[in-house]
């Protein structure tokens, strides 16, 4: 009986896989319509197009892709005499690729630009006030870049039908988000940009790890989770007003889930402490936990209109037991 419902849950699922070559397949056009608008020629090459995604992340992923797409077009391919300067091919080239990796589809898009100007960046975002001088200072490179998806920043000095409204960025972030993934970029002055988006296979059905705080059953998806542990209390140390711990000679932050969903909060009185490590890209967080239940298959619900933006939590689902679980965000609470 069981072989027969999993079989029969993964057909299923397969049946809401389709290929991204259905929403890459508008771009090329759309890409030698902007070109020829900005009088600029640029190649656009699509790998990996077969690569499935679930239906429901394919209607969503569209817009951010279109908008990633424009900025590559409109900020990063220089002008074919610009590039000429530089000892560059006059024809600009943008990369989009889609693979799987694990229980993950990755799409790059690439251009050979110009690349993002840190310093205006970093300019803009001190005078739109998203960050103060003194803060922007001791930010690393990779911060520096992030700050683009910030709500109302642009680098365009006019407003034009492409840019300069401030809106698009933050958006794109908040969409790939939504959906349980993430975004990440890196950039080279005068070589150009890469962004890379990592999405969920499928939204309908992920694996969690159930687990205890005080009488309720939280679900932190297996995707986001590094390794669990049990640590002495002892153990934890302290730091600029932050819980730590040495993982493996890794120093990694702690998250009181209890102070974070505003619950009593009883940790300094156990002996041990059960800690999930959680990972988004290269950062990690160990989330203080009363006990683990285990691994499970679950069914992901929304949690309506009326609950949009609880913190550090993307959805619930509801038990064999009939209880409700609530899901709990990662990448916020990394964030």
């Amino acid at each position: 009986m069981t072989r027969i419902t999993g079989d029969l849950q993964s057909i299923i699922l397969k049946m809401r896989m389709v290929p991204v070559e259905t929403v890459f397949n508008r771009f090329p056009k759309m890409v030698r319509q902007l070109a020829r608008d900005l009088e600029k020629t640029i190649n656009l090459k699509i790998t990996g197009a077969k690569t499935e995604l679930d239906r429901t992340v394919m209607d969503k992923i569209g817009d951010p892709l279109v908008h990633l797409l424009r900025n590559a077009i409109d900020h990063g391919i220089e002008s074919p005499a610009v590039r000429l300067e530089k000892g560059k091919p006059a024809e600009g080239s943008i990369s989009l690729r889609a693979y799987h990796s694990g229980n993950h589809v990755f799409i790059e898009m690439e251009d050979d630009g110009a690349g993002i100007n840190k310093e205006l960046v970093m300019k803009k975002a001190i005078k739109s006030g998203i960050v103060t001088a003194e803060f922007a200072s001791s930010l690393t490179d990779e911060q520096i870049l992030e700050l683009i998806m910030s709500p109302g920043f642009s680098t365009a000095e006019k407003v034009t039908d492409l840019s300069g409204r401030g809106v698009g960025m933050d958006v794109v972030k908040s969409k790939i988000e939504s959906l349980g993934g993430y975004i990440a970029i890196q950039s080279e002055k005068d070589r150009g940009t890469l962004f890379r988006i990592q999405l969920p296979l499928t939204l309908s059905i992920i694996s969690v790890m159930l687990v205890n705080l005080d009488e309720d059953v939280y679900a932190i998806p297996l995707s986001s989770i590094h390794e669990v542990a049990i640590i002495r209390t002892s153990d934890i140390m302290s730091g600029h007003n932050q819980k730590l711990i040495d993982v493996r000679g890794s120093i990694v932050p702690l998250v009181n889930l209890k102070e974070i969903f505003e619950m009593d909060n009883g940790v300094e009185t156990k002996e041990f402490q059960s800690i999930v490590i959680v990972q988004k890209g290269e950062k990690m967080a160990g989330l203080i936990v009363d006990s683990f239940i285990g691994q499970q298959e679950i069914v992901l619900k929304s949690l309506g209109n009326y609950l949009q933006s609880v913190f550090a939590i993307s959805g619930a689902t509801i038990l064999g037991t009939g209880r409700v679980a609530l899901i709990v965000d990662c990448n916020a609470l990394i964030k």
